[in-house]
């Protein structure tokens, strides 16, 4: 076991102790010695104080701590490490995190040995309830500010500036006229959010974090109450929102705001989330290759000759009406065809990016396998801890069976996510090529319904754009690329035969 020995001695602690620096490094190299440890290297702060960690061994130490070189720690007493609590937890949550052993030779400690491991437990809760209360701390102190009328949030709202130092934030008179625009275009012009956002994104407006507005950005500049002068707290959770008046100038006065609340309240509705129609199938798949978002559904009807109505899907970016966008809408019909196209000019054999991908995924599916075994072995230890609490009667055996019961339902469920991950890693997983197959064989036969479940199940997103050429009444829609889940097949089947499952029979398909 690699040992990184470390020595700290201020002159004033040598003239009163007695112990040189010298002395303490050949007493801690015969322990070393005794013990059977490789030295690493001999960390030496001489002449320096231990009040806190900038030391130059001490931060050498942390380092090679950090990169795994010294897997064990030796001292003479702890407070050559440091005589501050708040660093010495530092320390203790170090070794802990990076597996590194702690020794002090005076105190007789040792982590390899039942007392010491409990020495870090105890300072273990000692941190955790230092911690919890700088959170505590934390919280009454933002309270404290919000209540005195300071705002507190990173950001100033649009409208204001907080230069740095300074605790109340001051009026930008160009946002705020801004701000006044958008209250007189909801409250007095009767003009919708959207059309806002649009104007404003046609004046080339743009918002404090310098992007376009978008009506969400409206909605909630409309309901802030900065803009009377107030500051508010808890803004996510009903049940503790709440506002106080603030130390900061008003924007607009309070009768436009409450206006604009009952204009607000009025105009909100709850809509259902409605599930997209089979036709439109590429429903929240297809994501706008300009700006990347996603592309919204909207259907044009027609009445034919007979009485009947004809419904055509289409597709547009949501930006485009806020003129933050130029991407051109398109039909459900361009799409499809799109779609194929790009299907079938994908190379069967070319797998190398479903590799890359299979390969991060069990990388991932490791790590998540070590951070469960990691928290086996605390579950453990916290077993361990009560049952010697119940021998030794400082603790209830109601008290232990609750905790027993507790930690054997967690390891039961770590244990089965455990078995899950390993089960992935040795299944193979379905790549493209295996996609592209199952989709030629299959897809002509398939209704609307089936189209959309494929896609469900292996597609994560496809991205779009359609380019409209000089004096073409139409443009040409383009798959500009397509990311595929990664999805495991059985065990007992080969991946081409797992995915080509997913799909109907062609028989059954041709009769839905």
């Amino acid at each position: 076991m690699e040992t990184g020995i470390y020595v700290r001695v201020s002159t004033e602690e040598q003239a009163q102790e007695g112990f040189s620096v010298r002395a303490q490094e050949q007493k801690l190299k015969d322990f070393a010695r005794i013990k059977d440890w490789s030295i690493y290297k001999i960390y030496i702060d001489e002449g320096i104080s231990g009040k806190n960690l900038e030391r130059p061994a001490m931060q050498e130490l942390i380092a090679d701590i950090n990169n795994g070189a010294v897997q064990n720690v030796l001292v003479f007493k702890i407070d050559r490490l440091t005589r501050s609590t708040a660093d010495l937890i530092y320390l203790v949550d170090l070794f802990n995190e990076r597996d590194c052993a702690f020794n002090s030779l005076m105190e007789s400690i040792d982590t390899q040995t039942a007392s010491g491991r409990m020495f870090l437990k105890i300072i273990g809760i000692f941190a955790e309830f230092e911690r919890e209360n700088i959170i505590e701390r934390t919280k009454v102190g933002i309270e404290r500010k919000v209540r005195e009328g300071y705002s507190i949030c990173g950001t100033p709202s649009y409208g204001y500036d907080r230069p740095k130092n300074q605790k109340i934030q001051t009026i930008n008179e160009e946002e705020a006229e801004v701000v006044r625009s958008v209250f007189d275009m909801y409250v007095n012009q009767g003009m919708p959010i959207t059309g806002i956002a649009r104007q404003l994104n046609v004046l080339k407006i743009p918002t404090k974090k310098a992007n376009t507005w978008e009506s969400t950005g409206i909605k909630r500049l409309l309901s802030n109450c900065n803009y009377v002068g107030n500051v508010r707290h808890h803004l996510h959770d009903k049940e503790k929102k709440y506002s106080v008046e603030g130390l900061h100038e008003q924007i607009i006065s309070q009768e436009i705001f409450d206006s604009a609340q009952r204009l607000l309240a009025k105009n909100r509705k709850i809509s259902p989330k409605k599930k997209p129609r089979p036709e439109n199938y590429f429903s929240g798949f297809l994501e706008c290759a300009l700006c990347g978002y996603k592309m919204r559904t909207h259907n044009s009807y027609k009445l034919r000759k007979d009485g009947t109505v004809s419904m055509k899907g289409n597709y547009i970016c949501p930006r485009k009406t806020l003129k933050a966008c130029t991407a051109v809408g398109m039909s459900h019909k361009k799409v499809e065809q799109a779609f194929s196209d790009y299907m079938l000019q994908i190379d069967d054999l070319d797998s190398v990016e479903d590799v890359e991908v299979e390969a991060q995924q069990k990388r991932e599916n490791l790590s998540l396998i070590k951070a469960y075994e990691e928290k086996l072995r605390q579950l453990d230890a916290k077993e361990r801890d009560a049952m010697s609490r119940y021998v030794n009667d400082e603790m209830a055996f109601d008290s232990y069976r609750e905790i027993k019961k507790m930690v054997d339902k967690e390891k039961e469920r770590i244990y089965a996510e455990m078995e899950r991950l390993r089960a992935e890693d040795d299944s193979p997983a379905i790549d493209k090529s295996d996609l592209v197959r199952g989709f030629r064989e299959n897809w002509d036969s398939l209704s609307s319904e089936q189209r959309r479940q494929f896609l469900l199940q292996f597609v994560d997103k496809i991205l779009v754009k359609n380019e409209v050429e000089d004096g073409e009444p139409f443009g040409k829609v383009t798959i500009v690329d397509a990311v595929f889940r990664l999805v495991y097949a059985d065990p007992s089947e080969s991946a081409a035969k797992a995915v080509i499952s997913r799909f109907p029979e062609p028989e059954a398909a041709a009769s839905n």
